[in-house]
């Protein structure tokens, strides 16, 4: 797999009246083609500024982010993005916020079929009766839902997804993370009822960095996991998940594999909490 992403000696600040913030601090990695990355840490840790680099809505102080060797310079209609918070227009039902992200990556796309393609999202996380609902009429779990359904729906070579399942109940919690392994899986939709228009070239796996407080969800999910340190965010350790896919959430947790991997994410996240104390 060719490198997609790379992160190098990244330090990002942020100025608050005459102090000087630093978020990240030499951070490096890189996340090949197809890969699906999970980054955790304790809060704090600038995980959120990393997607943020990631997305082109903040820029370093020093080192570098690229994109298929390509600096990131601004957002792309190459990647997609779930905010902690939302991020929907208020203005706009919950059917035409799904609708106004598929125009943004897919322009030659006709609006009966966004709109078509918007619903099928809207149903596939379980707000199939809340379409034509405005933001202030949802609830935050129902809110959250619309902005996964508008990243997943855009179609987006890169997913960039800051806690997007953090406000979702546990039930559709999980309905939702089988749906993106799904579309990972180089998906685009249920192409029994929409043919997708522009699948990926040879239906190539999409690049998802995952950012997460929950290490069971990292384990299940992830291809890698980088765990970042205490603030400033540093490199502190990354770990390889080599667990057979497609994964049974119901039998991979009682395997011993799983249990000396979670342990190990436990006590590395603890060690490093402790050291920052």
């Amino acid at each position: 797999m060719n490198t997609k992403i790379k992160v190098e000696n990244l330090t990002v600040q942020y100025k608050n009246g005459n102090m000087l913030f630093t978020a990240l601090e030499n951070v490096s990695f890189t996340v090949k083609a197809g890969q699906f990355v999970s980054i955790i840490g304790p809060s704090g840790c600038g995980k959120s500024t990393l997607l943020n680099v990631l997305g082109g809505l903040r820029f370093p102080a020093a080192g570098k982010a690229a994109i298929e060797g390509v600096p990131i310079t601004g957002p792309g209609t190459d990647r997609s993005m779930v905010f902690q918070h939302y991020s929907l227009f208020p203005w706009m039902t919950a059917l035409n916020n799904v609708a106004f992200g598929i125009k943004q990556a897919k322009k030659d796309l006709p609006r009966k079929k966004r709109l078509r393609k918007a619903e099928i999202f809207l149903e596939k996380v379980g707000l199939d009766n809340f379409i034509h609902k405005y933001p202030d009429e949802l609830s935050g779990g129902m809110k959250q839902r619309v902005a996964i359904a508008r990243a997943l729906a855009m179609d987006t070579g890169i997913l960039l997804l800051d806690e997007p399942f953090g406000s979702v109940d546990a039930k559709n919690r999980t309905v939702l993370q089988e749906l993106l392994l799904r579309l990972w899986e180089g998906g685009s939709g249920d192409d029994t009822v929409y043919p997708v228009e522009d699948p990926l070239p040879g239906g190539e796996r999409k690049t998802v960095i995952f950012v997460t407080h929950d290490i069971d969800e990292a384990i299940l999910m992830s291809d890698r996991i980088i765990m970042l340190s205490g603030s400033p965010g540093k490199n502190y350790r990354e770990i390889d998940v080599s667990f057979e896919r497609p994964r049974n959430r119901a039998s991979l947790v009682q395997t011993a594999e799983y249990t000396v991997m979670r342990n190990e994410l436990i006590s590395l996240f603890f060690d490093d909490f402790g050291n920052s104390i």
